[in-house]
């Protein structure tokens, strides 16, 4: 798994040579003053900032899928002995 730092230097090293695509966001003024905070925090730019948190979500649900999809198999192979063991 990678943390934020990889993320950022990963995105920076490989996302130039990706195809990009420019978009406009609406946000809260809240969630972007955090957003811009944060970013001067980490010496990165506000799309950069972005970038990274979008990166870390994906990737989080893309692992929650994984191992729903690994419990899943589990539960079918393996029912009839959880049940028993839960007794």
């Amino acid at each position: 798994m990678h943390n934020r730092t990889d993320c950022v230097c990963l995105w920076y090293c490989f996302g130039m040579t990706q195809e990009m695509v420019t978009t406009s966001l609406k946000l809260p003024a809240d969630i972007y003053q955090a957003i811009k905070e944060e970013a001067a925090d980490d010496h990165r730019s506000i799309n950069a900032a972005i970038i990274v948190a979008l990166t870390e979500h994906v990737r989080s649900r893309q692992r929650a899928r994984r191992v729903a999809d690994v419990g899943a198999q589990i539960v079918e192979r393996h029912g009839e002995l959880l049940r028993r063991l839960a007794q």
